[in-house]
């Protein structure tokens, strides 16, 4: 008996931790606590709150429907949401170009990257990055001081959930600096970031599916969706197995205990 109770007792504590591991997951961080903001500060000015413009087409060049969202977190303490209507709503395959300026205010000139953030994995694809204008492929940029940069992000939406989406500029020898406001004193936790909630619809999608890199043509980077269906199917396979090779062992314990 007291075999059967462990068993049943670390399958329910198994079901209880991915339910609380995905609800922390899911939950939107407003603020990045990992971030060392005195420091961001002493190195960024953020000048203006990221747009995120959402194109309804699918090729490039982009163009055709737009629609654009400030980043901008509302009084009511909301982020903007891409709606479906009259916005027909993100899908798989869209794309959101990214602008945002900055000034580097730091003591000597370094390398720079741009970046974006979410908390649940592989979500966008970054198409296109350019400081400026002028673009910056995957390669980092320089930094010098006083100066300000004007930064463009051109991803597409892979995953069909909800994110929170954020962006930011990674500075060498200080570390990741997500956009926030500079608010001063630096409350608990950080500012308050700029961000956008997107909620796409369709299958997964490939980042850069329709899109020629030369010399390779489309990239397939990364599983198809039948594939990644099959993987979670196993994964709860596996799990019901380890489930029922517990249970089979309490009574084979309980039957040997009572033969002694």
């Amino acid at each position: 008996m007291k075999h059967s109770f462990v068993a049943i007792a670390l399958a329910i504590g198994m079901v209880l931790t991915g339910v609380l591991v995905f609800a922390t997951g899911a939950r939107a961080h407003e603020q990045e606590t990992s971030v060392d903001w005195e420091v961001a500060y002493a190195n960024i000015r953020v000048l203006a709150p990221p747009v995120y413009t959402h194109y309804t087409t699918q090729t490039l060049p982009l163009g055709g429907t737009r629609f654009a969202y400030s980043g901008v977190i509302s009084s009511s303490g909301a982020y903007p949401t891409i709606p479906t209507s009259p916005d027909p709503g993100l899908a798989t395959g869209d794309y959101l170009v990214i602008t945002w300026s900055f000034r580097y205010i730091g003591g000597s000139a370094v390398r720079g990257d741009l970046f974006w953030i979410t908390r649940l994995g592989l979500d966008y694809g970054t198409v296109g990055r350019y400081i400026n204008g002028g673009w910056i492929g995957a390669s980092s940029f320089e930094m010098v001081p006083n100066t300000q940069f004007n930064a463009t992000l051109v991803i597409r939406s892979i995953q069909p959930s909800f994110r929170h989406l954020h962006v930011g500029v990674a500075v060498q020898n200080v570390g990741n600096i997500p956009a926030a406001p500079t608010t001063l004193p630096i409350p608990v936790g950080g500012p308050v970031l700029y961000g956008l909630f997107t909620d796409a619809r369709g299958p997964v999608f490939e980042p850069l599916q329709g899109v020629s890199v030369a010399p390779f043509g489309n990239l397939q980077l990364i599983a198809p969706w039948p594939w990644a269906v099959a993987s979670l199917f196993g994964q709860i396979v596996i799990g019901f197995a380890f489930i029922g090779i517990m249970w089979w062992y309490a009574r084979y314990e309980k039957k040997r205990g009572a033969r002694a």
